[in-house]
C-alpha cells in the first residue's frame, strides 16, 4: 500500500468566515506541501495524492481515519499512523523518497 496524502482542493469557498469580505481561500499548510511537490515531482510516483473538497464531512478521510480526524493536510502511512504537520510530512517524504526537504 502506498502512503496516502490528503490535501485540500484549492482555492475553496468558505462563506462562513464572519467579518471578512473575501470568501475564497487557500490552505497555507496544503500550499506548503503543494510547493514541496513541485520541487519533488518524483514523489508523485510513490504516493497516492488525493485532493478533496473543503466541505465537511470529508467521507473519504473518515473512512480511513475516523470521524475525529478531518484535519488537512494529512499523510496516512500503510500502518494506519498519520502525520498532520506539513513540515513533518515533507521531511518524511524527503527522507523516504529523497529530494528537497524543508530548510531547518
Amino acid at each position: 500500500m502506498k502512503h496516502i496524502l490528503f490535501l485540500l482542493k484549492m482555492p475553496f469557498e468558505d462563506p462562513n468566515v464572519e467579518g471578512i469580505i473575501n470568501t475564497t481561500w487557500f490552505c497555507s499548510h496544503c500550499a506548503l506541501i503543494e510547493g514541496a511537490l513541485l520541487c519533488n515531482p518524483h514523489w508523485e510516483a510513490h504516493i497516492d495524492i488525493r485532493r478533496i473538497s473543503f466541505e465537511k464531512p470529508r467521507d473519504e478521510l473518515i473512512d480511513i481515519l475516523g470521524d475525529e480526524q478531518q484535519w488537512l493536510p494529512v499523510l496516512v502511512l500503510p500502518t494506519g499512523a498519520h502525520i498532520t504537520d506539513p513540515e513533518e510530512i515533507t521531511g518524511f517524504l524527503a527522507r523516504t523518497y529523497s529530494g528537497a526537504a524543508p530548510h531547518p
